[in-house]
């Protein structure tokens, strides 16, 4: 038995694991794609402790999981600095500031709650910069950089209590004088618009190119993949190691024709491969939750054997159904 990935020859007893097409984190599907005997134990222990991990909580697709009822609330986990996405409250008094989500056992739900910080207030224009209470700069720096060191109200404490803010800023040489509360209302019936920023990286682009590559594979087989116009791909996933050109691409743009840039889609997971305008590359594309879009080149180019690998399929959120999608053509 051959592994796809590190296309190692192993016993039947080292493939006892199902790795899933999709990956169950995103939905258990009534007619699920699985690969039996496929990928061995140790390569499907590694993605789900080292990718398929990350993906699921600490990505915006992985939040989306408990928006659209894939988890329960209590089982949410913060990464705290670890994580790859950074929130900002986007209105009111405190537009800038950093907050962070966590489950809120009395209210049984994520709650958005402000991150220990202190603002500045700016001059020109005139706005609040908030720092996180490591990264918080020295007098001389805010002087020179056009920030109100004279305004009593130019420095507000968020997330923290008075005496730590107060004691945090001494070491820096600066006053802080107590003006009264500020920051986000804890009304737990209040909600915060927030900008939320990802960083996207190679781990995630790793984990998007295996969901591809399973895809592949369960449709036309092991030997199939294991042809060395995969081992660039394979290599990227399995042990990170970058090509010379763009293994995955992300955009904005749906998959599907019909579907806006911006607005509401198909609540949905969709998987397509196909031959690339080319004719020699093989190229998928992947969305979860049907929100960015991501490009694999899985070979590049491809000098097996030519079949007719077209095809695509979307995972329903809904209705737990995995329906087959269809090219038609437009009318003029």
């Amino acid at each position: 038995m051959k592994c796809v990935y590190c296309v190692e020859d192993k016993p039947l007893s080292s493939f006892t694991k199902v790795e899933h097409v999709m990956p169950q984190s995103f939905g258990l599907f009534r007619n699920n794609f699985t690969l039996k005997n496929i990928v061995c134990d140790d390569c499907n222990q590694y993605f789900g402790d080292s990718l398929e991990i990350v993906m699921a909580r600490d990505t915006f697709e992985g939040t989306s999981r408990f928006e659209f009822e894939l988890k329960s609330p209590k089982d949410f986990k913060f990464l705290g600095k670890r994580s790859r996405m950074i929130i900002k409250i986007a209105e009111g008094e405190c537009k800038g500031a950093y907050a962070y989500r966590e489950y809120s056992k009395e209210q049984d739900k994520i709650v958005i709650k402000p991150v220990p910080q202190i603002g500045f207030l700016k001059n020109e224009p005139a706005k609040y910069e908030y720092y996180l209470l490591d990264q918080i700069p020295s007098k001389s720096y805010l002087e020179k950089n056009g920030f109100d060191m004279k305004n009593p109200k130019a420095i507000r404490a968020v997330g923290i209590d008075v005496d730590t803010a107060r004691q945090i800023l001494s070491e820096k040489g600066i006053k802080f004088e107590y003006q009264g509360e500020a920051g986000p209302s804890e009304n737990p019936k209040e909600d915060w618009l927030c900008k939320i920023e990802c960083l996207i990286d190679s781990t995630i682009f790793r984990t998007v190119a295996k969901i591809a590559f399973n895809y592949l594979v369960y449709w036309e087989g092991r030997d199939f993949l294991l042809h060395h116009s995969f081992d660039t791909l394979r290599s990227f996933i399995r042990y990170g190691k970058q090509a010379d050109y763009p293994l995955v691409r992300v955009d904005d743009n749906p998959i599907l024709a019909d579907e806006p840039v911006e607005g509401r889609r198909r609540l949905g997971h969709i998987v397509t491969v196909n031959w690339a305008a080319d004719k020699k590359s093989i190229v998928s594309q992947i969305s979860l939750f049907n929100w960015a879009s991501y490009r694999i080149s899985l070979a590049r180019p491809f000098s097996g054997e030519q079949r007719n690998i077209r095809r695509g399929h979307f995972f329903s959120v809904n209705s737990r159904q995995i329906l087959d999608l269809e090219a038609r053509p437009i009318s003029p």
